[in-house]
């Protein structure tokens, strides 16, 4: 039996996906342990998964908030994402994750499953110990975008990522790009047919299919009285959902709101921030903060959403028409490749106006359109995303065949020109060439150090 060592960062959508295959893995015999964010604790261990936390509720609390912020200050303020980015990305943060990780990498048989870019101490405790390990990503824009990532912050990351390898015992690299797509084993978790991304990553993708639940899902709760007998006495009741996250856009609740009201069928909004919603709801539209959506989406008759993959999967599977509100990161992508395949139609924000939407409603209610959504639940009935994500999981272990390898490390320190830092940075630089004959808990109090000196307006690491 293996020791399946799984990372994963951010929000349910990112999180819950490897629990569920945590959960297989276990029932088949395996030790798994999940190193995530404490808020997913009660949901692992009710699953029998041993659990790390990367940090504590105070700190999760502030990364839902940074997350949750106003969308638009976070896609436009450079300050506000560096901010993020050093609370939440630094070195001190990763070199307390990398010490998390390699604690429980002690046994022979172990793997390593990783959500792609965010882990980089699992990367780092892959490559130090010669640890197979499998890299996952969540929907296909997370593989279109990690080269333009590469272009934004690739040089910026490479000098953190030398010195992460610095601390932490390995050689230098020259390629922040060749280092992330470095792992041999690349899991997909949706089908080639919603989305073909092979010819964007260097390395094979193995598309594993869509992470809905496959059984009675344990995670989620039971549906309410009152839920069940609206669904099963109103044949057309529309859900207006954004998924679990605030990171919409401000329009997205009260346009689809209004387009039901306009629709006058029985709606119901569900969202856990009552804060986004107009203050009265109109007397067809209910608001929920929870439901299990896997168990009420098969008795809806359409559903408006945020373009989440999760959403649009679980609509997929029960054959459930849809109208998408995409807005940022992977959503617009997923709509268009919905919209491709006939059982969507994508409202651009340009076209977010309340009538229109309602007409759109009307049109993905017909007789065809519900067809076309039965081809493809029917489709996702050969889907076993998270099962087949477990088998691929068990070829890692013991198979030096996907251990990590560097195809261009760099044998020498990064060279900085002459006279290009101030005193300030040249005392943080020769820090950091201190740091290589230090043991891992000075090395965290002396990323700390740096981490510290950064922060000063007028000061900057290299």
């Amino acid at each position: 039996m293996g020791n399946i060592v799984i990372t994963t960062h951010w929000l349910d959508g990112d999180v819950i996906p490897f629990i569920r295959i945590g959960e297989v893995l276990k029932r088949r015999g395996h030790q798994v342990t999940l190193l995530t964010h404490c808020y997913f604790k009660p949901m692992a261990e009710k699953l029998g998964l041993n659990f790390e936390p990367w940090d504590t509720e105070m700190q999760y609390e502030k990364l839902v908030r940074m997350m949750n912020g106003d969308i638009n200050s976070l896609k436009g303020d450079r300050e506000k994402l560096e901010e993020f980015r050093q609370e939440f990305e630094s070195n001190e943060v990763r070199i307390k994750e990398y010490e998390k990780v390699i604690k429980y990498c002690t046994d022979q048989h172990t793997v390593i499953l990783a959500k792609n870019r965010s882990s980089i101490a699992a990367l780092l405790a892959a490559e130090k110990l010669n640890i197979p390990i499998a890299s996952v990503f969540m929907n296909p824009t997370e593989v279109l975008s990690m080269r333009s990532y590469g272009q934004l912050y690739g040089k910026q990351d490479m000098i953190q990522l030398n010195e992460l390898r610095r601390a932490v015992g390995i050689s230098e690299t020259e390629d922040w790009f060749n280092w992330q797509s470095s792992p041999k084993m690349n899991i997909a978790l949706w089908p080639q047919w919603f989305a073909d991304s092979s010819e964007y990553w260097p390395k094979t993708l193995i598309y594993a299919g869509f992470p809905v639940a496959e059984v009675s899902d344990r995670i989620s709760g039971q549906i309410p009285k009152e839920i069940n007998e609206m669904v099963h006495n109103n044949e057309k009741v529309i859900l207006i959902s954004g998924g679990t996250t605030k990171m919409l856009h401000k329009d997205f609740y009260p346009v689809s709101i209004e387009a039901c009201r306009l629709l006058e069928k029985p709606t119901i909004v569900l969202t856990r921030y009552r804060e986004l919603l107009p203050q009265r709801l109109p007397d067809n539209v209910k608001w929920y903060d929870y439901l299990p959506l896997d168990k009420i989406m098969p008795f809806l008759g359409g559903i408006i959403h945020h373009g989440g993959i999760g959403t649009l999967s679980g609509a997929l599977k029960a054959a459930l028409p849809q109208i998408i509100l995409p807005y940022f990161v992977d959503r617009p992508f997923n709509a268009s490749q919905a919209k491709s395949l006939g059982i969507a139609e994508y409202f651009p924000i340009h076209n977010w106006m309340p009538d229109a939407i309602c007409e759109g409603i009307k049109r993905m209610l017909n007789a065809d359109v519900k067809e076309r959504c039965r081809v493809y639940a029917d489709r996702m009935e050969e889907n076993f995303g998270v099962s087949q994500a477990a088998d691929w999981v068990e070829k890692l272990i013991d198979n030096p065949d996907y251990i990590l390898k560097i195809d261009n490390p760099c044998k020498k320190p990064i060279e900085l020109q002459e006279g290009s830092l101030n005193k300030s940075q040249e005392y943080a630089y020769s820090l950091k060439h201190k740091a290589k004959q230090l043991d891992l808990n000075k090395k965290a109090l002396l990323m700390k150090r740096l981490q510290e000196r950064g922060n000063k307006k007028d000061e900057k690491v290299i």
